[in-house]
């Protein structure tokens, strides 16, 4: 091995819980006001979704972005802008109460010590990792963070994943072997990720992709909860010896 197994994570429905949109959609999808439509086979996390991929931190884009999107859930135009407007205000009240997924952080702190480094590549934005980076104390556990403000390609594009591996080989100052590195994420966007990057792809089902999604984006493995990481081989080898 020319270097210790690598990690890396999506971050919303894998590292956090994601509770806050999911709060916040509820909370919109119970409002009259914007009559909606073609909702019923949407979970609230898909609703919320749609959202979060839309977002931008250029205003204007984002603005344009939900309102094309949204138009199928709410015909009305200037209750789109009325929606975009409120919900944005809206979700960020709440995400100050999420935590990491449950069992993440003891299964990170058994990997550290065997020298497994781990690494973030999200969509998210990097003025909302950077808060959870604070809240979450996540530099005891993350060596890099990629948002998709650190690359001019979003998932499911490899380049994040490229570019995270780039970072920890400057830190290691040893070549990348990508047959030791993972990419695990929820949705097939990640997969994707993965499989564009070169790298090994775990899906995982306790986050917000459905199963068939999942399977359909082809993995390297699949994963029912976050806990099982530690029954794949390479890593179950190095609980072993």
């Amino acid at each position: 091995m020319t270097h210790p197994l690598i990690l890396l994570f999506d971050f919303d429905g894998v590292v956090i819980t994601q509770k806050a949109l999911e709060f916040t959609a509820s909370i919109f999808l119970k409002k009259r006001f914007y009559n909606w439509t073609n909702t019923e086979p949407l979970r609230l996390i898909d609703f919320a979704r749609l959202f979060e991929e839309a977002d931008s931190s250029n205003k204007l884009k984002a603005f344009f972005n939900i309102y094309r999107i949204y138009k199928k859930y709410i015909p009305s135009r200037w209750k789109r802008i009325l929606f975009f407007i409120k919900f944005r205000k809206t979700f960020p009240k709440y995400e100050k109460y999420e935590t990491l997924k449950p069992n993440l952080e003891s299964i990170l702190k058994e990997l550290k010590r065997r020298g497994v480094i781990f690494g973030i590549v999200s969509n998210t934005s990097g003025e909302r990792l950077e808060f959870f980076r604070k809240k979450l104390n996540l530099d005891d556990f993350f060596s890099v963070f990629i948002s998709r403000d650190d690359t001019p390609i979003r998932k499911p594009h490899g380049y994040p994943a490229i570019v995270a591996l780039k970072q920890i080989k400057r830190t290691l100052k040893a070549p990348i072997d990508k047959d030791n590195v993972y990419l695990i994420g929820d949705l097939p966007t990640d997969i994707e990720c993965a499989i564009n990057a070169g790298v090994k792809s775990i899906a995982l089902l306790s986050g917000h992709g459905t199963k068939t999604d999942l399977e359909m984006a082809n993995p390297s493995i699949i994963l029912r909860e976050i806990k099982d990481i530690l029954e794949i081989d390479p890593f179950k080898k190095l609980l072993l010896d």
